[in-house]
């Protein structure tokens, strides 16, 4: 599948919510809202030249952002949830801002454009597992949301230690208050459809009830520059 064909399956997806089905939950606009739009447009931002890891970090961001949005489309299409098409739109904006990266530095995307190919060999065997949990039951592609939403948190943390441009601070911000948002998403549909209390696999419980009990804003909404930890995100 092509990326402009990827786009079209997510924009055409039904996002209503059937009668019989229970509430989606924890404000699922809000999670694709607000945090899919920059605070200050980044060409207002400083521009200076990028360190390797930067690049790397970028490179890395944004297959993983692609990760998310391509199990999110699978699982919508296997299980016709909404959650599932309502967050991989999510998904597509998040890579859309960091291409804008890309092209504010001259950088080449080699993301491909065809749905479930990584370039990334430890992305695309995470991929591949993620789907195959995701395919048993609608109750397991929940968890596999809430799973893909850790390790983000997780990545995004790390990565935002390894630079110091304001563009990029912003957009790994906005990308982490987004994933705060999924995860409230995903475990509350855990909870409400199953009654399911999630455990965090690889956030550490500290910053997984902080993550539950606030309501996240934009960047400035006290989960700061590298906070939590307790686990690492596949690297």
């Amino acid at each position: 599948m092509s990326e402009e064909e990827t786009q079209s399956e997510y924009q055409a997806a039904d996002f209503s919510t059937h009668e019989n089905e229970v509430n989606e939950t924890v404000n699922e606009t809000d999670a694709i809202s607000e945090h899919d739009t920059l605070s200050t447009p980044i060409a207002l931002l400083p521009l200076g030249d990028l360190s390797q890891a930067e690049i790397d970090a970028l490179f890395y961001m944004r297959e993983e952002e692609k990760l998310a949005r391509d199990v999110y489309l699978f699982l919508a299409s296997q299980w016709g949830l909404p959650a599932f098409s309502n967050i991989a739109k999510s998904e597509q904006a998040h890579m859309d801002s960091l291409l804008e990266l890309f092209d504010r530095y001259d950088l080449t995307d080699s993301a491909s454009a065809e749905a479930g190919v990584f370039n990334n060999v430890d992305l695309q065997a995470l991929y591949n597992q993620l789907i195959a949990q995701g395919s048993i039951s609608a109750e397991e592609a929940f968890k596999v949301g809430a799973a893909i939403e850790e390790i983000d948190i997780l990545d995004l943390q790390v990565r935002l230690t390894q630079t110091d441009h304001e563009d990029i601070q912003q957009v790994f911000n906005s990308l982490l208050m987004g994933s705060y948002n999924h995860l409230n998403a995903f475990v509350g549909n855990l909870s409400n459809r199953y009654g399911i209390t999630y455990e965090p696999q690889y956030i550490s419980s500290d910053l997984y009830q902080q993550i539950l009990s606030t309501e996240t804003g934009g960047s400035g909404s006290g989960f700061g520059k590298g906070q939590g930890g307790g686990g690492n995100g596949n690297k």
